[in-house]
């Protein structure tokens, strides 16, 4: 089979390995499609982020969908040709964040494409079956692979307590922007404001039913905030930019009581507000990946409450991997969420 490798940073290629061994308790996939994820690209770019580093040849990517073509014996709920999208992470059900249901805070967790485990930038990968989940009639295999950061945007605003009726901000419109996007509509939010300085993802954010979209290169958001709610600001703020201006915008348009989840990663450190989230009595929620989210996820996309492809802009075959990372790191291309296919091109 066919398996993208990064060798270091910025550099990524082809390589034939043999298909992965499926064990009793795991599933053999043919991967199908995958999303290339801003973590992606940080590896690509950097060959780390934090203390996870790509020490030796490794194969990125965890945004996946594909076809079951192997049911380990343990397997119960899943048969040999059965569509399927693949939650990446695979935790230790032992320690106290596992056994409380917040799987996603596990310190041993084994996640596709974070070193030392191989991602699913390739043909077949063999994975734990509890975490492999079909997909409905009607779900295409992009809709499949964008259940992982739809996954996120449930958790963030399942966690940010945002409520029918409220009136919510977004920071940052890129996939997990919009994302958030399509789930807070499924949420019964009535107004939702984007901040988002790309022209090409405003437009897309507006025609994905935003209320109000700003432009924080010319516009002051928090002001802009408080004149489009006649000064009540936002009930929720949902922070998915991973700047420095991307939290302080969130903090300044939350009313008092309200509450800011930080999504996305980027700086490590940063200064805060620290009189004004005390004066608002401001609730910050750090979010970290999802738990117990990808059923729903998944329910939501059958009822056809979700779309989960109206955000992706190119779709590119494994082969051209290289060119498909280096486009998504070009700021002067206008992009939105990239694909892998693993269909082979004729010769």
């Amino acid at each position: 089979m066919r398996a993208a490798f990064i060798e270091k940073p910025g550099t990524i290629r082809l390589e034939e390995v043999p298909v992965p061994e499926c064990r009793d308790h795991e599933v053999l996939i043919n991967v199908k499609e995958v999303g290339i994820c801003g973590s992606d690209l940080h590896y690509f770019e950097h060959g780390r982020i934090g203390d996870h580093v790509i020490r030796e040849p490794h194969i990125l990517g965890h945004e996946c969908s594909g076809v079951a073509v192997e049911v380990g014996r343990d397997v119960r709920h899943l048969r040999t040709g059965d569509r399927v999208a693949v939650e990446p992470g695979v935790p230790c059900f032992a320690c106290s964040a596992c056994l409380a249901g917040r799987y996603n805070l596990c310190d041993s967790v084994h996640f596709l494409g974070a070193p030392p485990y191989h991602g699913a930038f390739r043909e077949y990968l063999a994975h734990d079956g509890r975490f492999v989940y079909p997909l409905p009639d009607g779900v295409s295999f992009s809709q499949g692979a964008m259940v992982e950061p739809l996954a996120v945007a449930y958790h963030a605003v399942r966690t940010a307590g945002v409520l029918p009726g409220q009136t919510v901000l977004i920071v940052g419109c890129g996939p997990i922007g919009f994302s958030c996007l399509e789930v807070l509509q499924v949420a019964g939010a009535a107004v939702v404001i984007v901040s988002e300085p790309q022209e090409h993802r405003r437009s897309t954010a507006e025609a994905m039913g935003a209320s109000l979209v700003i432009d924080p290169q010319r516009e002051d958001v928090g002001e802009a905030v408080r004149e489009a709610t006649s000064g009540r600001l936002c009930d929720c703020a949902l922070e998915a930019s991973g700047t420095a201006a991307g939290v302080l915008q969130a903090i300044a348009a939350v009313r008092r009581g309200g509450s800011v989840a930080l999504i996305g990663m980027g700086e490590s450190t940063m200064s805060m507000p620290h009189a004004q989230i005390l004066k608002k009595q401001a609730s910050l929620h750090g979010v970290y990946r999802y738990a117990n989210a990808y059923p729903p996820v998944l329910s939501l996309l059958e009822a056809g409450r979700l779309q989960g492809s109206a955000w992706i802009s190119h779709r590119l075959g494994l082969e051209r991997i290289q060119e498909a990372m280096e486009m998504s790191g070009n700021g002067t291309v206008d992009k939105l969420k990239m694909i892998i296919t693993t269909e082979r091109t004729p010769a």
